[in-house]
């Protein structure tokens, strides 16, 4: 089993985060909604009319969720902090 660092992972995996989060952010822009909505709905499902602070929720545990699990079972990485 191999062993990462855990500070380097969440800063790897942030900037993707973080990225994320600024697509997000500007998606929720009324002039900008309906452009965007097609190529952030490949990524994270969309539901019509919820709120951003729900979206935002969803988002962050989907992302962390599949990132863990690739991680941790798929590679099979043990986290050192």
């Amino acid at each position: 089993m191999r062993e990462m660092d855990g500070y380097q992972f969440i800063g790897y995996y942030g900037i993707f985060y973080l990225f994320l989060v600024l697509i997000t952010l500007i998606s929720f822009i009324p002039a900008v909604h309906q452009a965007i909505e097609p190529v952030v709905g490949l990524i994270f499902p969309i539901a019509r009319n919820n709120s951003p602070l729900k979206f935002f929720i969803v988002m962050s545990v989907m992302y962390w969720g599949m990132v863990l699990f690739y991680t941790l079972v798929i590679q099979k990485t043990k986290l050192k902090f």
